[in-house]
């Protein structure tokens, strides 16, 4: 009995280390990125995830921004996405993010 818990806290401590590691590396999973982002402003945007490494701004109701290795896909290995791309378009008078595709 002792044995075993000794090994859950062990493996407990493991997690908790790659969980830290993940954090800070400043990337996000595809499902945590897009629940941040998603009906969120340029500014709400920046300030959860940061500031892309650039903008297209094709007209004023609409705008893309790219980020570079910002999210993994959990499903396929937790494999780096090469580039994040967040749509924003305007709603209601301002400008939303509406859809996030991954290359």
């Amino acid at each position: 009995m002792k044995q075993t818990l000794v090994r859950f806290a062990r493996v407990v401590a493991v997690a908790a280390l790659v969980l830290v590691a993940a954090c800070g590396s400043g990337t996000y999973s595809r499902g945590l990125f897009i629940g941040y982002v998603i009906g969120s402003t340029p500014e709400e945007v920046e300030s959860k995830v940061g500031k892309p490494a650039s903008v297209q701004s094709p007209d004023a109701d609409h705008q893309t921004w790219t980020y570079e290795k910002k999210t993994f896909d959990p499903d396929n290995g937790n494999a780096e996405d090469a580039r994040t791309s967040v749509y924003f378009e305007r709603k209601d008078g301002k400008l939303v993010a509406t859809e996030v595709r991954y290359i």
